[in-house]
């Protein structure tokens, strides 16, 4: 069994499902994503994604532009190098804990389960 401890070092920040799954899609993106498509894609209110975009701004995980086209305002995000490079620890962590709950070899993230012999 792995490490149990290891789940008090996940980045509260990044832990929480919402964040979680704003910078997942940030991240996997090829261009910064607006506002509205974060909304359409996320299924939340207006409020409850502008807080935890703001919560991640203020992090420094997220780099915010702040545009009108055609005098309509639009505001895209985009993940920061450090929002990137945290993120990807996060989940780096959380993979470790993953497998090491499962019997695997915490160290690549792979192995078999122990026998239950």
């Amino acid at each position: 069994m792995g490490n149990p401890v290891k789940i008090f070092n996940l980045n509260p920040v990044l832990h929480q499902r919402t964040r979680m799954a704003i910078m997942s899609l940030i991240c996997t993106a090829e261009e910064p994503l607006e506002f509205t498509e974060l909304l359409k894609r996320l299924n939340l209110t207006k409020g409850n994604l502008s807080l935890h975009l703001r919560k991640l701004e203020e992090a420094g995980y997220l780099k915010v532009k702040k545009e009108f086209v055609e005098r309509i305002p639009r505001t895209s995000y985009s993940a920061t190098p450090t929002g990137r490079r945290d993120f990807t620890a996060y989940l780096a962590l959380l993979e470790e804990i993953i497998a090491g709950s499962r019997g695997e070899d915490e160290g690549t993230g792979a192995g078999t389960p122990e026998s239950a012999d």
